[in-house]
């Protein structure tokens, strides 16, 4: 029996070659599309999992006033592990970048991590070489990652027990290798590249701030009998709290607990680690897979129906000789297991070809195996379930017919399958629309994050990172004095930080007259005089600093939104005397300027507070656009002649700018991809429809071209009924594309209004695609000899 149906199937798909070749690519195209993003997913949801007793590990987080905070006082760890019966251990993480002398050779490394001991016991993180228990336990040694390892000494075992020398002012700066970790996997959120022990950090940073500086992060572990519960968990920060309180009164926070899986896709704090995804894309992406395939499994259901009036005898004849409903309801749906099967190893075709590209644009390193266990009963289910959905009505439609009825060619496609048909084309071209709404509305917000008015001009400035090595104000004026016989630099000014994002130097704002109860938090940037002018920016108030006023080391400029939320206004601001924490003194603010971005326009502008004397970090320079190779050549010459062999390390202000935004770049070059896909699955299933709708009139075009119909006028009938279908999604999409873009654009403090324009564009894609792909077969009828079509009459 089941030879016979397989044989069946076969012949039909050779039979109907156009509308079965229309389902194989399409029901492929949807799989493929599926699976990559699905693929995606799944390394998304994967982050930090491979930790053994990952559901037990937390990180400690903190709000203050309004805004949350991923770091916290270095002093709490030891506290909450000593105090708290359920926390079996807690460790510190401070990352830092550093640069690294492996015997005359240089390294800017950017990933080295202040830990303690513990470290490697809480976290999953392999050791090659050395062991765990001891890595880490004398303060003067170091753990490298194999691909470290390979890059100072050239294999991991020729780094064990070798020396390396860390660049800066603390004691103890010759560093043992005593560990080599397996490279850390590309789904945590954690990606040391060194692990240098905590005992280094408490040298740099005096530990008398360790209530009040808030600059590591702390994670924990519960015990194995302590179950991660939402009743323990609230105990927990009660203690914490509780601790924090009994050492710190100056500062009233509130501490918190976020689960380790949770750390990738949910952090919206503050100061965290870089490189965070977002759960709302993972879910975005989750339901554009599903849509796809179901707009996949429409087109089969809908060609599937179209066609089966061509199979009305088959059936009848097979009910006359004794076949039972149940048994032509398991060929049809055998037939279209079939196809997606088929279609299945289409689509791990497509799949193997794209996965290179795939990676490239989601800035991934996935790897497909459909051998995998997991994997592969996860395509065995997806292709059963898809060919049930989509076999399934036409199934049960076609083994209803009467085989009177069918036997004697009666008309068997009543209305409310066509009714049902045309629902479905609207429901899968409502789905391409809303996509091609996402993907016009992302484009927009992207375009206009760039080209906003961030508060400075952000074009043509290049910074080189100075190394905070040496005597810094020597090498700071020697480097002064080469800059400025540079006649392609128009100006260039020396800060701690780049104004881009800035993550560090949040300190508590205070001021004369102050509620005790408010508590107000400003970010500090240390500059120079040049600063202002070099990044084109605009005084709202007062004077910025300079070289004629020795006062202005006691001095401070603040933003607008300082200004703000201390009650001031530009005309009483100047004068008035404010503080911050960590800086045990009170001076008058000299100067206002106008606000400016200095972090990701999806937050908003936070207090700010500028001030000179700092010891190095950048150097920025406004150039010209002509002679930017000759600068940079130039630059590296005189960098080698002040800090000799280390490494020329340099950037663009708006190349960093536009880094801040990798994330959503990423989501639009998806969504166009996804959306120019749906879009071709779904104008295959038209394609396939007015294929048939066209066959089937072909004696009426017939006639009408006889009794005087005009080519255009027949092409306009044919056509007319499925623009209808399109137009009608329209009215469901737009709604619908406008409400789910609208929840992704309240994720930025700056963002667009979604104009009439871009439904308007999206409305005008879907009717041209639609009409190019109905107009083909509509003009080939209309153009055919009406003679070829009623000679059998």
């Amino acid at each position: 029996m089941f030879k016979n149906y397989f044989k069946i199937a076969f012949r039909n798909l050779l039979r109907y070659k156009l509308f079965s070749g229309l389902n194989i690519f399409g029901l492929a195209t949807g799989m493929a599309c599926s699976i990559l993003i699905f693929l995606w997913v799944q390394d998304e949801l994967s982050f930090d999992k491979f930790n053994h007793h990952a559901d037990h590990i937390f990180r400690v987080t903190v709000k203050s006033s309004d805004q949350e905070y991923a770091t916290q006082p270095p002093s709490l760890a030891y506290a909450i592990k000593t105090k708290i019966a359920g926390i079996e251990n807690a460790t510190r993480v401070a990352p830092i970048q550093k640069m690294i002398t492996v015997g005359t050779k240089k390294f800017d490394e950017k990933n080295i991590y202040y830990t303690d001991s513990n470290f490697l016991q809480i976290f999953n993180y392999p050791l090659v070489k050395g062991n765990i228990s001891t890595a880490l336990s004398s303060p003067n040694s170091v753990v490298l990652t194999e691909k470290t390892a390979e890059k100072y000494f050239g294999s991991a075992d020729a780094a064990m027990n070798k020396t390396i020398y860390i660049d800066n002012d603390i004691k103890g700066s010759n560093l043992l290798v005593t560990g080599i970790l397996k490279n850390i996997p590309s789904n945590s959120h954690l990606q040391p590249e060194m692990l240098i022990p905590m005992e280094l950090y408490d040298k740099v940073y005096n530990p008398i701030h360790g209530w009040t500086n808030f600059d590591v992060y702390i994670y924990f572990r519960l015990k194995d009998a302590v179950a991660p519960t939402a009743s323990t968990l609230s105990n927990i920060n009660k203690q914490v709290n509780e601790i924090y309180k009994q050492n710190n009164q100056e500062f009233p926070v509130l501490f918190g607990a976020q689960p380790l899986s949770d750390i990738h896709l949910r952090s919206h704090y503050l100061r965290d680690v870089p490189g965070q995804g977002n759960y709302e894309y993972v879910t975005i992406f989750s339901l554009a897979a599903v849509f796809i395939i179901i707009i996949a499994c429409i087109n089969f259901m809908n060609l599937a129906t179209a066609v089966s009036g061509q199979r009305a005898k088959e059936v009848g004849l097979r009910k006359t000789v004794g076949a039972l409903r149940r048994q032509l309801i398991a060929q049809f749906v055998g037939e279209s297991l079939l196809l997606s099967f088929i279609s299945l190893l289409l689509a791990i075709l497509i799949v193997y070809i794209l996965l290179p590209l795939f990676n490239q644009l989601a800035a991934k390193t996935i790897s497909f195996n459909p051998f995998d266990i997991k994997i592969f009963f996860g395509l065995a289910g997806i292709t059963i379930l898809t060919g049930i959905l989509s076999g399934s009505y036409p199934a049960f439609f076609l083994s209803s017919f009467n085989p009177i009825k069918a036997l004697k060619g009666a008309k068997l496609l009543k209305s409310q399958k066509s009714f049902l048909r045309n629902g479905l084309v609207v429901f899968q071209f409502s789905i391409a629309v809303i996509l091609i709404i996402s993907t016009l509305v992302v484009y927009n917000q992207l375009a206009y994050i760039q080209n906003r008015n961030i508060g400075f001009n952000k074009e043509n400035l290049l910074y080189m990172q100075m190394p905070m090595v040496g005597d810094l104000k020597n090498n700071k004026d020697a480097m002064r004095a080469t800059l400025a016989q540079y006649p392609d630099i128009s100006n260039y000014t020396f800060t701690d930080q780049l104004p881009t994002n800035l993550s560090d130097g949040a300190s508590l704002l205070k001021w004369q007259g102050m509620d005790p109860k408010t508590q107000v938090e400003a970010y500090r940037l240390r500059v120079d005089e040049n600063f202002v002018k070099t990044f084109g920016m605009q005084m709202l108030a007062g004077r910025f600093f300079s070289k004629d006023f020795r006062s202005d080391d006691t001095g401070y400029v603040v933003n607008e939104t300082a200004l703000k939320v201390m009650g001031l206004n530009i005309n009483n601001a100047i004068g008035k005397i404010i503080s911050i924490s960590l800086e045990d003194r009170q001076v008058p603010i000299i100067g206002v300027v106008k606000d400016f971005n200095f972090k990701p326009v999806q937050q908003a502008i936070d207090p700010l507070v500028m001030k000179t004397n700092f010891g190095g970090g950048y150097v920025v320079m406004r150039t010209t656009p002509v002679n930017i190779q000759k600068v940079i050549t130039s630059l590296q010459k005189s960098f080698h002649n002040v800090y000799g062999d280390y490494p020329f390390s340099y950037g663009f202000v708006d190349e960093d700018l536009s880094k801040l935004y990798i994330t959503e770049q990423r989501m639009e070059k998806l969504f166009n991809v996804f959306s120019i896909l749906s879009i071709v699955i779904s104008c295959l299933g038209l394609f396939g429809l007015a294929t048939f709708a066209t066959q089937q009139r072909i004696k009426e075009i017939g006639v009408r071209k006889v009794l005087g119909a005009g080519e255009i006028g027949i092409v306009l009938m044919l056509a007319k009924d499925f623009l209808r279908l399109v137009a009608l999604s329209l009215v469901i999409a737009f709604p619908a594309g406008w409400w789910l873009m609208n929840q992704w654009l309240h994720n930025f403090a700056y963002r667009i209004d979604i104009s009439w324009i871009t439904f308007a564009v999206a409305g005008i894609t879907a009717l041209m695609i639609a009409s190019i792909t109905v107009s083909y077969q509509s003009i080939k009828a209309a153009m055919a000899n009406p003679v070829k079509s009623l000679r059998s009459e």
